[in-house]
């Protein structure tokens, strides 16, 4: 996706992100379909889905679209790019409901997954904290439990960092724009 569409894909997806965020918090608990049950999400054709790495502490908000912009701690705005296989492990990692599984509560997300259309605009973003399992999905549907493992081994194999605590993101992030400023 051309950075071109960037500016106007964050200001179009931010009233849908901040007008649901709350009904999409993975803190209260929901009923989730049976295992093995595939949802429709998110809901809407796309084209393209990058990930994206962020340090959520170089600002206020944990969201990955803040106030109509990407959050000030995304380690490159362009993101990678997924393949359809790629895009296909992600999918099934998000949308097939898994057995219960411990979700805790910090949410601290480091990775985030937009989901865009061929027009540039954001139809989906799924925000993940592999800390403590939570996630917030916008737009909301998808089941309580989710394939973890292969979601984080998906995020590893793209090049994304994959560590614990803030400061290894932190750290990470800054390393990649000292490399690329």
């Amino acid at each position: 996706m051309p950075l071109r569409f960037l500016p106007s894909v964050a200001a179009a997806f931010a009233a849908l992100l901040l007008a649901s965020c709350a009904g999409n918090s993975r803190f209260s608990p929901g009923p989730s379909p049976e295992p093995g049950t595939r949802v429709n999400w998110p809901g809407t054709p796309f084209t393209e889905v990058r990930g994206f790495c962020y340090d959520y502490t170089a600002e206020f908000s944990r969201h990955f679209f803040v106030n109509g912009r990407m959050h000030k701690g995304v380690m490159d705005p362009k993101g990678v790019k997924l393949t359809a296989a790629q895009t296909k492990r992600l999918l099934d990692a998000i949308t097939i409901s898994q057995p219960k599984a411990y979700a805790g509560g910090c949410y601290k997300p480091h990775h985030a997954y937009v989901f865009y259309d061929a027009n540039g605009k954001v139809v989906g973003v799924f925000e993940m904290c592999f800390a403590c399992n939570e996630f917030v999905a916008t737009p909301e549907g998808l089941p309580r439990y989710i394939n973890r493992s292969d979601l984080w081994l998906l995020t590893r194999d793209l090049g994304l960092p994959v560590g614990s605590g803030n400061q290894f993101y932190t750290d990470a992030v800054r390393a990649a724009h000292h490399s690329n400023p």
